[in-house]
């Protein structure tokens, strides 16, 4: 999984008071805390908000919609909006792929296909902002063998913002090459801004990709630990091979000027390996030199705890820094869930969040500088906590864990400045502190001096503010 959706540009803060900032807390509403994902907060106009999720089960209810809920500067729930996502067929199973925001609009991007008809639909999903109002366009359809061969579509955004892209991996014969279709979308025009067929390497499952500033696509191929990058643009596509053997499992792109870089979790063949994880290596690549500037070890990703994944939902770039912000998917054993049917209950792994850190990466080296642990209180269910930050008049301010708590980050020492709890007095929940955060749904409303996020409890949902809020 990978949320790449923030680029910043300005220099962190120093320090941070509250002013007379103050908790405000919104009434409860409905809200399914294990079917709704996808959970962001979006900005309107001065007197409203909205929060976006998606429900997307394909069971023999077959719930898949979309939901906008929209909030007062109170944070008291007005009106919720929900729309079905696209459906070739009845029964035909839908998956959804991702969101961006276009404007005064929030764009949602799902998929269904049926082997009856033997065709995969992309379809974008538009909510109108000032219209409150849904429509759905197709974006792309494909021939498919069958259901169960019926390949697998990803969606994925540049780090600007400026570009997503749907990248089709056709079903093929494990002897044979994959068939790759790719459709890059113009996120201001909402146009496909070109598209093109690629074919993979044989035998390859890898599906790992990544979208530049210029939308460009990078396709990484890591087949027996021989890694290899396939970059395509409008115009052509070549072939990089790396000089160092390795398997690539989690990447971003950044820019620098004119220049793209990919930054990439990698492990390298060993014989034997003690309290590794896959996550060995971090690697900076300058991409039109097709150049390794170095591949460092990072050992404070193999501590034998477990990682099977790293995200990095945000990046930042100032003077000779790349700054990369990492939260890690660890392995907690098994859960019993509901069986993809509902008909019975079934074994699965069970997942949990490790701390959030910052890398700061030399751009001219390529060596790792320091890795720091942010602020973080650990919980146990992946989609509540994932961190988020913002930039206010270019303070950084990250919240992860804890209910009320926010921290502040000084780029200067890698470090994260905790901001002070509210007096008492400054305001009252009314549900006692109770509930979990979505930290990643943080938000913050510059022409009304508010930051905000969501927290569930049980089946239902509110909204916590601190109003007055400046980050200065």
């Amino acid at each position: 999984m990978k949320l790449k959706t923030f680029t910043a540009l300005a220099i962190c803060l120093s320090s941070i008071t509250w002013a007379q900032s103050n908790y405000k807390y919104g009434n409860k509403f409905d809200f399914d805390v294990t079917q709704e994902k996808d959970v962001k907060l979006i900005a309107g106009d001065t007197d409203t908000y909205f929060m976006q999720s998606s429900i997307n089960e394909n069971s023999i209810r077959s719930n898949n919609k979309i939901l906008v809920r929209k909030f007062d500067n109170s944070n008291n729930l007005k009106q919720t909006y929900s729309y079905e996502m696209p459906q070739i067929e009845k029964y035909a199973p839908i998956n959804y792929l991702g969101s961006f925001e276009s404007g005064n609009r929030i764009v949602f991007i799902t998929e269904t296909y049926a082997g009856k008809v033997k065709k995969k639909d992309i379809y974008k999903i538009i909510f109108d902002k000032t219209t409150a109002t849904f429509a759905s366009e197709l974006l792309a359809s494909y021939s498919i063998e069958s259901t169960m061969k019926s390949g697998t579509a990803y969606f994925e955004k540049s780090e600007n913002g400026r570009y997503g892209a749907v990248v089709f991996y056709q079903h093929a014969p494990r002897k044979e090459p994959v068939k790759i279709s790719i459709n890059v979308i113009d996120t201001g025009s909402l146009k496909s801004a070109w598209t093109k067929e690629v074919t993979g390497e044989a035998g390859s499952s890898d599906t790992d990709f990544f979208v530049t500033n210029s939308g460009n696509i990078g396709l990484l191929r890591s087949a027996n630990q021989n890694a290899s990058l396939l970059f395509v643009t409008p115009s052509g596509q070549e072939e990089k091979f790396f000089t160092e053997k390795m398997k690539v499992i989690s990447e971003t792109a950044v820019s620098i000027g004119d220049k793209d870089y990919l930054v990439a979790f990698n492990s390298t063949p060993k014989t034997v390996k003690f309290n590794a994880s896959n996550f060995e290596n971090l690697m900076l690549y300058d991409i039109k030199e097709g150049k390794i500037i170095a591949n460092e070890v990072v050992k404070q990703y193999n501590d034998g705890s477990k990682i099977t994944d790293v995200f990095i939902p945000y990046t930042y770039v100032s003077g000779d820094k790349i700054y990369i912000f990492t939260e890690s998917k660890l392995d907690a054993g098994t859960k019993q869930v509901k069986s993809p049917m509902g008909t019975m209950m079934i074994s699965e792994t069970s997942y949990k969040t490790g701390d959030p850190r910052i890398v700061a990466i030399n751009t001219a080296t390529g060596k790792i500088d320091a890795v720091t642990k942010l602020n973080s209180d650990r919980l146990s269910d992946l989609e509540i906590h994932s961190f988020g930050l913002v930039n206010i008049k270019g303070n950084y301010i990250f919240k992860a864990g804890s209910l009320l708590s926010l921290s502040a980050i000084n780029f200067d020492s890698n470090s994260g400045k905790i901001i002070p709890s509210l007096p008492k007095t400054s305001g009252k929940d009314p549900y006692f502190g109770g509930g979990e955060a979505y930290s990643q749904a943080l938000l913050y409303r510059s022409d009304v001096k508010t930051l905000a996020y969501p927290r569930a409890m049980d089946n239902q949902a509110s909204i916590i503010s601190i109003e007055n809020f400046e980050g200065k």
